[in-house]
């Protein structure tokens, strides 16, 4: 069996399934299950929260309470620039993976629908964004190729020509400044604000047929500059001291081949950590680097990143046991339960959501050491747990369009679908992604026999 089939059946079949060792029947059950050392779990934030002086700056805020929620929206207008420049900054960084992700998500349908499934009446300009797509997805050659192909007197046609010239500079990603001259420009980055957003299509190219019905095009080059615009918003309001630190935190949704390089676990301060998939500040160096060296990120950074040690416990052999880590996350949530209760002396009503949050933490760490691993399977068992999970407690829009984008390079348009309709009142330039996938869902239909329907 294929990859790309596979991975198909996976994401059909995982709909609404979590592994019995995830699921809430077995907490209640006898079961031993591995914990880390108390020491280094009592360093990560849900369990220093329980504190109430630590948790005081946080409270009764609404930009954290926005944060908190999953509102990048609602926090960046909740924000005080000044007073919560970490803040804002962690939610224009958020902004800007959540964009780059639905760049990713938009050229993982169109190639899929514009170039696999291919149909002769296709436009001959959807070209350009195959090209744009290919080029999202790392494959310059391929994007070149298909650049040669737009209409030189089409509306894509000073759009290829700037695209081409970018690569014949750099040849890698654009800046901010090139990719406004090719998509539009966005206006002056001013943090704590969102740029001007235009949600019309950028062309309307006419079917090869008789009836030349059209198509409303969007040019997916305007993501990645939305994402490119949050990015220097983030760059430009984090305190000097923090030069560093929005590299590191970028890396976990970055697109394309991750750095070989090696990280230092840098000093954070809590505003990067509160209620985020980062436990304690080694977290976002092991999961920097667990990208590109997966299993053997786990060794170096065991003692020092909560998400390795419960990763940790996962390895068989040279493998990510997913039933393991599923295992580890429940170990962690209830280890940080009794501890949370200790440090607080009783039970408070905050303390089960933190925890809770924990456990996906170590099922999303699992699966980017599984990803690196090239355990294509066993991350796609953590990726879709953790999405579930979280629909327990609201649903972090960048890691659910991060989902989506994988489930659309593997054909399944649906889940897309779904999450998509859920996220664009509050983001509506993720509308966007609707005419490739929509066109995915179609042409798998299509193609589809009687006896193999799409779900």
């Amino acid at each position: 069996m294929n990859r790309s089939l596979a991975m198909t059946l996976l994401a059909l079949t995982m709909v609404g399934c979590v592994p019995d060792g995830g699921t809430e029947q077995s907490e209640t059950e006898s079961v031993s299950y591995a914990a880390i050392d108390g020491a280094l779990l009592s360093k990560s934030w849900p369990a220093r929260m329980a504190n109430d002086a630590d948790r005081a700056r946080f409270e009764g805020r609404a930009g954290w309470r926005s944060v908190f929620e999953h509102d990048l929206a609602g926090a960046l207008g909740a924000f005080d620039v000044k007073a919560d420049a970490r803040g804002v900054a962690r939610v224009h960084q958020g902004l800007s993976d959540l964009y780059h992700q639905a760049a990713l998500l938009y050229a993982n349908a169109a190639v899929e629908a514009y170039e696999a499934d291919a149909q002769e009446s296709d436009p001959k300009d959807l070209a350009y964004p195959v090209a744009v797509s290919h080029f999202i997805r790392g494959d310059i050659d391929k994007a070149k190729a298909r650049w040669a192909d737009v209409d030189t007197g089409g509306p894509f046609a000073s759009r290829t020509e700037s695209w081409l010239a970018v690569l014949d500079n750099a040849g890698s990603m654009p800046t901010l400044a090139e990719l406004s001259a090719i998509s539009g420009d966005l206006g002056d980055v001013t943090p704590g604000s969102e740029p001007p957003l235009n949600v019309a299509a950028d062309a309307e190219l006419a079917e090869r047929t008789e009836k030349a019905r059209t198509l409303k095009v969007t040019d997916p080059t305007r993501f990645l500059t939305l994402s490119a615009w949050h990015a220097a918003a983030a760059a430009q309001v984090a305190p000097p001291t923090d030069s560093g630190v929005l590299g590191q935190i970028s890396a976990r949704y970055a697109v394309g081949a991750p750095s070989e390089s090696s990280y230092v676990a840098l000093p954070l301060d809590d505003a990067w950590l509160f209620a985020s998939p980062d436990l304690v500040a080694a977290d976002v160096a092991f999961i920097a680097e667990a990208k590109s060296r997966g299993i053997e990120s786990i060794a170096a950074w065991a003692d020092k990143s909560v998400l390795a040690a419960a990763v940790q416990s996962a390895i068989v052999g040279e493998k990510v046991d997913p039933q393991k880590v599923l295992d580890a996350g429940l170990a962690i949530q209830k280890q940080l339960q009794a501890m949370m209760k200790d440090i607080g002396g009783g039970e408070m009503a905050f303390h089960r959501p933190f925890a809770q949050r924990a456990r996906i933490a170590v099922l999303m760490a699992g699966m980017v050491v599984a990803d690196a691993n090239d355990q294509y399977r066993d991350a796609g068992i953590l990726r879709l747990n953790a999405l579930e999970r979280m629909e327990q407690l609201g649903i972090d829009p960048v890691f659910a369009i991060s989902v989506a984008a994988w489930d659309a390079g593997n054909r399944n348009p649906l889940r897309p679908e779904e999450l998509i309709h859920q996220f664009k009142s509050s983001y509506p330039v993720l509308s966007a992604t609707r005419g490739p996938l929509e066109a995915l869902h179609l042409r798998r239909s299509r193609n589809a026999g009687p006896a193999n329907p799409v779900h």
